[in-house]
């Protein structure tokens, strides 16, 4: 199984689009400020949009404010967290899994979890550990429950596509490490 994808130069094909001016100039200052070519963004926005966006908002995913889920959960104690989580990993992995990538494995949680921390804004860092295992790190900045909640979720998942995981956690970031994916 590929676990860890590889930057691999792509074959690129050449089209065009007319695009409204307002949208072009949008593009080139986000361009500049993310100091990236406009061909680049696009390619970004085109990716973003067939691997995640789209396939997320088809099944079931939402935008909501970060700082309205914080208010949720910071109001919610540990052990209906932990509950809560272990819950919401049964409610949505198996859906979100089919719904993004056709299939329940692990390679394709590694991608749903990638894609979802990214689109979210979060540091996403994934790399092989000592163990023969995989060690993710989710950088979030959004407090101390929110890491609780995610441990629990992502445990259960993990738990559910039979792999042994353990988590370490602290208020911006979360560090799950599983075991044995070789």
């Amino acid at each position: 199984m590929k676990i860890y994808s590889i930057l691999q130069k792509r074959t690129k094909k050449t089209i065009s689009f007319r695009v409204d001016p307002h949208v072009i100039d949008g593009l080139n200052k986000a361009a500049k400020d993310d100091r990236i070519t406009l061909n680049a963004l696009v390619d970004q926005i085109f990716d973003n949009y067939v691997t995640w966006d789209r396939k997320a908002t088809k099944s079931g995913w939402i935008l909501v404010k970060n700082n309205v889920l914080k208010l949720f959960i910071e109001n919610i104690d540990e052990k209906k967290i932990a509950r809560l989580g272990i819950r919401a990993a049964g409610i949505v992995m198996r859906d979100t899994l089919l719904s993004i990538s056709g299939k329940i494995d692990l390679e394709s949680w590694l991608l749903v979890t990638k894609h979802r921390s990214m689109r979210s804004d979060f540091a996403y860092q994934e790399s092989k550990s000592n163990d023969d295992g995989i060690k993710l790190v989710i950088t979030h900045g959004m407090g101390l429950k929110w890491s609780l909640f995610h441990k629990w979720y992502y445990l259960q998942m993990l738990k559910d596509l039979g792999k042994k995981a353990d988590a370490e956690y602290t208020a911006n970031t979360l560090v799950i490490n599983i075991k044995n994916v070789t």
